[in-house]
């Protein structure tokens, strides 16, 4: 009730005659996700390709943004609003800025060492997924 409300003032008119059909807030404590490699490509897109109106958004849809977790969350659900009111893609969505120089040059070294493991292919190479069962 306090969301719609919330959502009514944010929105205005366009929000105050639709009615929430279904939502739900499910807390799992302790609960954490783990991607594996090649998950991203079972991720669900923020609008669904099955149901004309359903929308998704948490940190397990697909994105670009490049953020995770509760970030991400954050940002799929204003992408998911941003399909619902047909706005621009990316409105309101501030981007990632480029990497700081010591987290460029671990991914360079990461890639350089996953390139020698993997006899010259880094997609070769052992995942940490891999060490974590």
């Amino acid at each position: 009730e306090k969301v719609k409300k919330d959502l009514n003032t944010i929105l205005g008119e366009q929000c105050i005659d639709a009615n929430v059909v279904d939502a739900a807030v499910v807390r799992l404590p302790q609960a954490v996700n783990w991607y594996s490699p090649g998950s991203y490509s079972n991720m669900p897109d923020a609008k669904s390709s099955s149901v004309a109106n359903a929308f998704f958004c948490g940190d397990l849809v697909r994105s670009r943004h490049g953020s995770w977790s509760q970030e991400k969350a954050y940002v799929s659900g204003i992408e998911a609003a941003n399909l619902i009111l047909s706005r621009q893609e990316g409105t309101g969505i501030i981007p990632l800025p480029n990497d700081e120089p010591h987290v460029a040059l671990g991914r360079s070294a990461l890639t350089l060492a996953k390139t020698f493991v993997g006899r010259g292919d880094p997609n070769r190479a052992p995942s940490l997924v891999d060490f974590l069962w």
